[in-house]
């Protein structure tokens, strides 16, 4: 039964018609966000050179970061320019990948898709730091734990033995590099290239 039936019987009638659940809302409102065209223009074009007019891009941070990602990720060695004032995009691309024609209309396709991707999210330096440091630490931790464990039996007693010590002063020498190099980090953040071919 089509929508416009639907809505078109009497109270009467609407009695034994199953009510629209809410996960088919969701699913119709997804398809009609989805099925939105985002409005462009092409403002210059040259061979190797194009600039979009994207209203959108004026409003819409989000979309301009993923319009760029896409670009970058899908056309080799394309350079975008994006200015959220004028609302436009320049792309400027190696003029022999393909014909003219077949690049413009690439172009519209990422401009209409770029909504839909996931961008990865961003690592920055002191996370990546951070980790290797901590999992050192653990090592260090883990084999402390053994070597205890070692002595108890060896010796049935707990006891600190130079592995102990070493072990120990080498876990405070390393959690305080840690928090010296965090420290002086800058706030870079990285996205793996896998990750954006992908997107």
């Amino acid at each position: 039964m089509n929508y416009r039936k639907l809505f078109s019987l009497s109270p009467n009638n609407q009695k034994n018609v199953p009510r629209q659940t809410s996960k088919t809302s969701k699913t119709l409102a997804h398809q009609k966000t989805a099925s939105q065209q985002i409005s462009y223009s092409i403002a210059h074009a040259i061979a190797g050179r194009i600039r979009f007019r994207i209203p959108r891009l004026s409003k819409d941070a989000e979309y301009a970061n993923k319009l760029q990602v896409t670009i970058e990720s899908q056309i080799k060695n394309a350079k975008v320019r994006i200015n959220p004032t004028a609302a436009s995009v320049v792309i400027q691309y190696p003029s022999g990948l393909m014909p003219e024609a077949q690049m413009r209309s690439h172009l519209v396709d990422l401009i209409q898709t770029a909504p839909t991707i996931v961008l990865p999210k961003k690592v920055s330096t002191k996370a990546i730091v951070g980790t290797i440091f901590d999992a050192l630490i653990n090592l260090l931790d883990s084999l402390r734990n053994i070597n205890k464990a070692h002595t108890a039996i060896q010796h049935r007693e707990m006891r600190s033995n130079r592995w102990e010590r070493l072990l120990s002063t080498g876990e405070r020498i390393i959690k305080g590099l840690k928090s010296a190099i965090i420290f002086v980090l800058p706030h870079k953040h990285w996205q793996s290239q896998s990750a954006l071919n992908s997107a």
